[in-house]
């Protein structure tokens, strides 16, 4: 898993990558601190639950994924089985090609897990 969330720091303007059990325990982590890892773990999986809830209940269906958009960058979050991959960038980062990279290690989560 940490080679997985590893892999997603290798893109221009990503400053860090998470994989976080939907209740927020750190799976895997690229930050330095492990105490921000923690901290955003934790936050990342209740603002995701929080969204979830709120897409159900306006009737759009499940949450696929969200971006958080901030003056210094994002936080892009996207569900991987039971885990949510968490990713930090840079506000002049591609967007669309970390998404893309986000839905790829996904699917390498999804058949790291075993049934």
């Amino acid at each position: 898993m940490r080679k997985i969330v590893e892999d997603l720091i290798r893109i221009d303007g990503v400053i860090g990558a998470l994989l976080v059990g939907k209740d927020g325990l750190v799976v895997a982590s690229t930050l330095l601190e492990e105490d921000d890892a923690e901290v955003l773990g934790a936050m990342a999986a209740a603002m995701y639950g929080t969204l979830a809830k709120a897409c159900e209940r306006i009737g759009v269906g499940g949450l696929v994924n969200s971006i958080v958009e901030a003056n210094e960058g994002t936080i892009q979050l996207m569900e991987a089985e039971d885990l949510l991959l968490v990713v930090i960038t840079e506000r002049k980062v591609n967007i669309g090609y970390v998404k893309i990279e986000m839905r790829r290690a996904s699917k390498r989560i999804r058949e790291a897990i075993p049934l």
